[in-house]
Formats: C-alpha cells, structure tokens, sequence
C-alpha cells in the first residue's frame, strides 16, 4: 500500500512577495533557494530553506489568478503542503478508489510526477503530491537543483534566479 512518506514543503500566498521573502530571510533567518514563475497560473514565488525544511512563498499581481483570490479571501496564509509520496502512481489510485478528486495533469511527467487534491479531502488545504523519479526537491543543494531542472524544463514555468545555496 502506497503512503505519505513526510512533508516535502509548506507555500504559503502572500500578498506582497517581497515583503513575505524580507521577513523570511532577515528576521526568521531562512536562505532563499530559488525563485520562479508559473506562467500558466500568472504567480511568481521562490523557496526558502530552514535549516533542513523547505517553505515557498507564491504571490500575484494578476487580480484573476487563484493566487490573488485565496489571498483575497484567507489573507496571507498557507495555500497547499508539499507531500512525498512513496509510489504516487498506486497512492492517486487509492484516493480515487475512495472516492477523492484527484488533479493529475502533471502526473504525465514521467520524472517530475505530482497531483494535487483539494481542501475538502486536504482538511481545508491544498495537498500537492509528489513523486519525483530522480529524488525529491528539499533543502539540500541536490534538491534544488532537481527543483531548477523541473521549472527549466517544464514549459508553463520559468526560473527566475536558479539555486542559491552554497556546494555542499
């Protein structure tokens, strides 16, 4: 049987991007990994190491994107949880078998396969899963450059500045 294996990552929407990375960086102390857009879905965001977790921050200036519009209407807050999910193929069967919506859209990137489930199964979140064939994105240097190679070389995602962390 197929499962969760850990939280991969926590996002959370903001409505100022900047800002959110400010207090990120110089008052908690994170270290910026990477920064994105997702052209498709009209966000830009980037993704922050603490110590040996992973927090991303997403925002829009586009007033219809759904990023604005959770912002809108929880405020700032967290927008989806980042799983690691063990055989995310048999784990999407299972959730359909009970009766779960699942979104697979990106389940057909052999290497970079995820779904999303929606909040009314995620207990009020977003769940993205994911089940990365080379490895999992994380706060190691290896992550992030698995995590730069998806956004490089996924179409509807551009990177904007690719990974910051120091060569371990």
């Amino acid at each position: 049987m197929a499962k969760i294996t850990s939280i991969n990552h926590v996002a959370f929407a903001v409505k100022d991007l900047a800002d959110a990375l400010e207090n990120a960086t110089d008052v908690l102390g994170g270290e910026i990994m990477m920064e994105f857009e997702s052209i498709e879905d009209k966000y830009k965001g980037a993704c922050v190491r603490f110590g040996t977790s992973v927090m991303s921050f997403i925002s829009s200036d586009d007033p219809d994107s759904f990023i604005s519009k959770f912002v809108e209407k929880h405020g700032n807050g967290v927008q989806h949880l980042g799983l690691e999910i063990d055989d995310i193929e048999e784990y999407v069967a299972q959730l359909e078998a009970k009766g779960a919506r699942v979104d697979k859209t990106e389940m057909a990137d052999e290497q970079f396969q995820e779904a999303l489930v929606g909040p009314k199964t995620g207990n009020g979140v977003v769940l993205q899963l994911t089940g990365w064939k080379a490895g999992p994105f994380d706060a190691t240097y290896d992550g992030c450059e698995r995590l730069c190679e998806k956004y490089a070389q996924n179409p509807k995602l551009n990177l904007l500045a690719g990974n910051q962390l120091p060569k371990e």
